[in-house]
C-alpha cells in the first residue's frame, strides 16, 4: 500500500491537473457556502451593492459573465505559454529536465486559480434570478468574483515573471542542485535498517557467502526501471521469518523480466521462500523512467546532460558546463561530509536482515564527470574548473580511499586533454595540475 501511495504522489507531483481540481473542490464550496450567506441577507444589500456597484440581476450577470470569459482565455493562453516553454526547455536543456518543470508548484497553481475563477463565476451565474416575482443578487458571492478576478491580474503578473526566471541556465542549474542537496540523506540503501555492528563483521561476511551460494533468488515479474523500494517493509519481512535478503539491483537501473532481483536465505530453513515471494515483489515499484527518490545518481545524471549539452558544437556554451560542474561539486562534497553507508543492514535486535551496494563516492564521481570529462576535454576553461573542483574535493575527503579516487580521477583528467590543447592552453593546465599535485602529495595521511 505504501508503495503505491508514493507511486500515485510522485505523478500527482508531476500532473497540471491535480492542483487545478482540488483548487476547483474549494471554490465549488465556496460558491455554496457565499449563496448560502447571500440567501440570508438578501435584504440588507445597501452597503454589499455599494461595493460591488451591481443593483439588479443584468448587471451581475454582465459582471461574472465578463469575469468567467475573461479567466478562460487567461487560462488558455497561461496553458499555452506552458507547453511552448517545456518545448523550449526540452530543445535547450534536455528532455532529463522536464521532471523539474512538471514539478513546478507555481504554474500548476496559476493555472488552477485562473480555471478555478471561471468555474466559480459560473456557478454563481447559475443563482441569479431576474424574474418580477423573485429576485436574487448574490452580491457577497459577486464581490468575492471581484476579488478572484483582482488577485487573477496579480497572478498574472507573477506567471511571467516566474516563467521568464525558470527558463534561465543558472536557475535551472540551482533547482536541481536543491533537489540533489536535498537527496543526500536518501543516498540507497542508507535508509535500511541500522548499520551491522563493527563487532560483528565476520559474522556478516561469512552471512554474505552463505548468500552467494546457497540463497534462492527471486526474479522480476515486470520490466521498468527500478524506481524504489519499501525499506521498513523489507526489513520487516526479513526479521520476521528470519531471513538475509540481498538486494540484485539498486534504485535507478533497467529491470528485465525475469531477471534476478533478490536473494533470500532462510536463517531456519523452514522453507517459506515461495511464500513470501508475492509480499517481498510488493515492495518494489518500477516504472517508464528514472526517479529522484531513492536513485540519487539520477540527478548527477540530469546535471551531467546538462553540461554535456552545453558544450555540444551545436551550442558551444562552456561557461553553463562550468556553472554545472561547480553544482555537482557541491554535491560530491555533501556526500564526502557524511558516512560512507554499510552494505550489511540490521533489524532492531542488530541482527543482519538485508545487504545491498550502497552508492559510493567514486561511482558518484564517474556519474558526475566522466560525460564532461570526455566533452569537455578540449576545452582549457572546462578542465580546468574540474581541476579545481578535485582540488576542492581533497579538502573534504576525510579518508584516504576518497583522496586515492580523488588524485587518480585529476591524473586521467590532464592526460585525457593532453592530445587536444595548445602549447600555451597545455602549459597553463600543467602548471594547475602541478600545484594541484603537490598539494597532494605533502598533505598529511588522514586517520581512517
Amino acid at each position: 500500500m505504501k508503495n503505491r501511495l508514493w507511486a500515485w504522489g510522485e505523478a500527482l507531483r508531476a500532473s497540471y491537473w491535480f492542483i487545478p481540481a482540488v483548487m476547483a473542490v474549494i471554490v465549488v464550496i465556496l460558491s455554496v457556502v457565499s449563496i448560502k450567506l447571500d440567501e440570508r441577507i438578501q435584504n440588507e444589500i445597501t452597503w454589499l451593492s455599494a461595493l460591488t456597484y451591481v443593483d439588479n440581476p443584468e448587471g451581475a450577470r454582465s459582471v461574472l459573465s465578463t469575469i468567467a470569459s475573461s479567466m478562460i482565455t487567461v487560462a488558455g493562453t497561461v496553458f499555452s505559454l506552458t507547453m511552448v516553454v517545456l518545448s523550449l526547455t526540452s530543445q535547450q536543456y534536455g528532455p532529463l529536465i522536464l521532471i523539474h518543470f512538471m514539478r513546478d508548484r507555481g504554474n500548476q497553481f496559476v493555472l488552477g486559480i485562473f480555471t478555478a475563477t471561471f468555474l466559480y463565476c459560473l456557478l454563481i451565474l447559475r443563482t441569479i434570478h431576474g424574474v418580477e416575482d423573485s429576485i436574487f443578487v448574490p452580491h457577497i458571492s459577486v464581490l468575492i468574483g471581484l476579488a478572484l478576478a483582482v488577485s487573477n491580474l496579480a497572478v498574472l503578473i507573477y506567471f511571467i515573471h516566474h516563467i521568464s526566471r525558470a527558463i534561465q541556465g543558472p536557475n535551472i542549474i540551482a533547482r536541481i542542485a536543491e533537489d540533489m542537496i536535498d537527496s543526500v540523506d536518501q543516498v540507497f540503501p542508507s535508509q535500511i535498517g541500522k548499520d551491522a555492528p563493527e563487532t560483528d563483521e565476520e559474522r556478516q561476511q561469512w552471512l554474505a557467502k552463505r548468500v552467494e551460494h546457497e540463497a534462492k533468488r527471486i526474479n522480476a515479474r515486470t520490466s521498468g526501471y527500478f524506481q524504489m523500494v519499501d525499506v521498513e517493509q523489507l526489513v520487516a519481512l526479513a526479521a520476521a521469518d528470519q531471513l538475509v535478503i540481498r538486494l540484485e539491483a539498486s534504485p535507478g537501473q533497467f529491470i528485465i523480466k525475469g531477471q534476478p532481483l533478490v536473494s533470500i536465505l532462510d536463517l531456519d530453513d523452514r522453507r517459506v521462500i515461495e511464500n513470501l515471494e508475492d509480499r517481498i515483489l510488493d515492495t518494489f515499484v518500477f516504472g517508464s523512467q528514472r526517479t529522484v527518490s531513492q536513485d540519487f545518481a539520477f540527478i548527477f545524471i540530469q546535471l551531467s546532460a546538462l553540461a554535456v549539452r552545453a558544450l555540444s558544437p551545436g551550442f558551444n556554451d562552456p561557461y553553463t558546463a562550468v556553472m554545472v560542474i561547480d553544482r555537482l561539486g557541491e554535491g560530491l562534497a555533501a556526500v564526502l561530509q557524511r558516512r560512507d553507508p554499510s552494505m550489511f543492514r540490521c533489524d532492531e535486535t542488530k541482527t543482519l536482515r538485508v545487504i545491498a551496494a550502497p552508492l559510493t563516492f567514486e561511482t558518484l564521481l564517474h556519474t558526475a564527470y566522466d560525460q564532461i570529462r570526455h566533452y569537455g576535454s578540449q576545452d582549457a576553461a572546462v578542465v580546468m574548473r574540474l581541476l579545481r573542483i578535485m582540488n576542492l574535493l581533497w579538502s573534504f575527503a576525510k579518508t584516504e580511499t576518497h583522496r586515492r579516487v580523488i588524485r587518480d580521477y585529476a591524473a586521467v583528467l590532464v592526460e585525457e586533454c593532453q592530445q587536444h590543447f595548445t602549447p600555451s592552453e597545455l602549459a597553463r593546465v600543467s602548471q594547475l595540475y602541478d600545484e594541484i599535485r603537490r598539494r597532494f602529495e605533502n598533505s598529511p595521511p588522514l586517520k581512517e
